[in-house]
């Protein structure tokens, strides 16, 4: 079994890493936040000047954030899918390497080709329902445009 060349570290600078990634994450959505917030209420605001040009506005504010957000998960699916095609060449999960998924444990052999397998059909899942959602939001997006003022 490959578990020999597995090393864990759990000391100080591994809990530090850790833990500023998720400061950092926390950091940011608070930031997102209060931008998005801000940006509503500058078209509600509009809103009762003309309504046309507040749709208008939050049309372009929901495909902007729609193609971000929904960009980035799919690019996350794009990416497990590309980690689980290098886990089938080499036999191995999580495969090796930099944009390997990291874990405290390898599998080897039939369990690996599975898992592997698993992790390309959700990948691949992300990127389809990534799709999706942002198909949506952009058809969300053109109705809210095309309605008449009333």
């Amino acid at each position: 079994m490959a578990a020999a060349d597995i090393h864990i570290s759990r000391g100080r600078r591994f809990w530090l890493s850790r833990i500023a990634v998720i400061a950092l994450a926390i950091a940011l959505g608070l930031l997102l936040q209060r931008v998005v917030a801000a940006r509503l209420a500058e078209i509600q605001a509009l809103s009762a000047e003309s309504v046309i040009r507040a749709r208008y506005e939050l049309a372009s504010f929901l495909r902007v954030g729609g193609s971000v957000l929904f960009g980035f998960t799919a690019a996350t699916g794009l990416a497990i899918v590309a980690s689980a095609r290098r886990a089938l060449s080499v036999g191995r999960f999580p495969p090796p390497g930099m944009w390997s998924w990291g874990a405290a444990r390898v599998e080897t052999g039939p369990r690996a080709v599975t898992l592997a397998r698993v992790s390309l059909v959700l990948g691949a899942l992300l990127v389809a329902c990534s799709a999706a959602g942002g198909g949506l939001i952009w058809y969300t997006a053109s109705v809210l445009v095309s309605c008449q003022a009333p």
